[in-house]
């Protein structure tokens, strides 16, 4: 729980701690420079303990961690089969007034009383028609399940519940399709 986040939060309010013993020791010289002391310390205690606050509140996100990435060297075999089998795709999500761009297995944290929209799927090698975001457990035609729920607006509470990962708390797949071929998968987690 101590990441360099909630250290650097914690060292703030350290700080503050030894301020308030400086402040005691220049109101015996000064009092007048206590006051304007006092006013500058409230204000850094006050931001301080708002640090904290949002440290503490932020949930941890796929978009804070670090991402490793290792290149391994393929034989002339191995490259010609993954240029056939390549299906990159970005996924690009609306969410609370801000665009994330999703690679395939791709994760997404979304708050319960959030609210997010597939904008678009973005491949190579499709029209934009023929390229279907479809989220399990969620139907944005509700007449008619299309299996294409790009464009709507997708709350928790929309979501059947059921339809949640096995094993995973509100964990919801969202898998990505040309015509009616699996081009890859991305994940939605509706967090508290």
């Amino acid at each position: 729980m101590l990441d360099k986040a909630m250290l650097l939060a914690l060292v703030n309010i350290g700080v503050a701690v030894i301020l308030i013993a400086v402040l005691a020791m220049i109101l015996k010289i000064n009092r007048k420079k206590f006051a304007i002391g006092a006013a500058l310390l409230v204000i850094y205690a006050g931001i301080s303990i708002y640090y904290v606050c949002l440290v503490r509140s932020y949930p941890r996100s796929v978009l804070k961690q670090d991402i490793v990435t290792v290149t391994v060297p393929l034989s002339e075999e191995h490259q010609i089969e993954s240029e056939e089998e390549e299906t990159d795709f970005m996924v690009v999500i609306l969410y609370e007034d801000e665009t994330f761009s999703l690679a395939p297995d791709g994760e997404i944290e979304v708050k319960k009383g959030g609210r997010f929209k597939i904008e678009k799927v973005i491949y190579r090698s499709a029209d934009s028609e023929e390229i279907k975001a479809d989220i399990k457990g969620f139907a944005g035609n509700a007449r008619r399940n299309d299996q294409q729920d790009i464009g709507y607006w997708v709350t928790y509470a929309n979501m059947l519940k059921y339809w949640a990962m096995k094993g995973e708390k509100d964990k919801f797949e969202v898998q990505i399709k040309e015509d009616n071929d699996l081009l890859g998968t991305i994940y939605i987690q509706f967090i508290d």
